[in-house]
């Protein structure tokens, strides 16, 4: 091995071990910021607007943690 991949090397392990101890998600796949969001069925048309939904949404949007919905646009100017 050459002396500059053994750099190379040192440079990406240098890089790559930090992401090793920073936090992500927790064992059980959740983060600790955000509020927990429930599954629903997208082919119903009701479940996206249920009253629980909205609200988990809105919590989750006040974290951070999700961007609003916003309406959708099909491009181009007015």
């Amino acid at each position: 091995m050459t002396a500059r991949a053994t750099f190379a090397l040192a440079g990406l392990l240098g890089l790559a071990l930090p992401t090793l101890f920073t936090s992500g998600c927790s064992e059980d796949g959740k983060t600790g910021d955000c509020p927990a969001l429930s599954l629903y069925d997208i082919n119903d048309p009701d479940a996206a607007a249920s009253p629980k939904v909205l609200e988990e949404r809105a919590r989750a949007v006040d974290a951070g943690c999700s961007s609003p919905l916003a309406e959708a646009s099909s491009g181009g100017s007015p």
